[in-house]
């Protein structure tokens, strides 16, 4: 059943909202108050579709990880540049709420969530490469290129996203690959 209008426009503002504050201060700070009289909404509405602050944040990140799974469903399966590019380019479409988020002010964790979500794509992948690997090692491996490829994300987007989503997958992708071929 589709969702009514004027809950679809509650809620955006809401976030709308949260964002804008999210962006001035940490989550911890954020009270529901402030977040209903930016909204000019009264505390039932928002206690009608959120728990509260915190609550609000892992819904707008649950949105962000179904849509970019999504997308990560229309990209070629196994190939990493592609997938890369793909969510690297959701990212710049987004780019404010990608860099509030990402922000010390935002949950720290977001990024790793980002990819877990594509541990399935990736592992795939690792294991076509390397299938004598152990099922730990072949984590091993995806945790090791996940994180430092979380770290560039970080970067890329506190330092306001100038480089095109290519540059920074065609970046990754190299030191990925370079890390596969020292695997052999």
């Amino acid at each position: 059943m589709a969702m009514d209008a004027r809950i679809r426009y509650t809620k955006m503002i809401i976030q709308v909202n949260f964002i804008s504050l999210l962006k001035q201060k940490p989550i911890k700070r954020i009270t529901v108050k402030e977040i209903c009289e930016l909204a000019e909404i009264n505390r039932a509405t928002f206690y009608k579709y959120y728990a509260d602050a915190y609550d609000l944040m892992e819904k707008i990140e649950d949105e962000i990880l179904q849509e970019l799974q999504g997308a990560m469903e229309s990209f070629p399966k196994g190939n990493i540049h592609e997938t890369l590019l793909g969510i690297l380019g959701k990212m710049k479409e987004n780019g404010e709420l990608y860099m509030t988020l990402f922000s010390g002010n935002g949950d720290t964790n977001f990024p790793m969530k980002i990819f877990r979500l594509c541990y399935a794509e990736f592992s795939d992948y690792i294991n076509s490469l390397y299938p004598k690997m152990t099922k730990t090692q072949q984590a091993w491996l995806y945790v090791y290129t996940a994180q430092g490829s979380c770290g560039i994300l970080n970067y890329w987007l506190s330092d306001g996203m100038a480089e095109s989503p290519a540059e920074v997958a065609g970046f990754i992708e190299k030191l990925i690959s370079n890390t596969l071929k020292n695997l052999e």
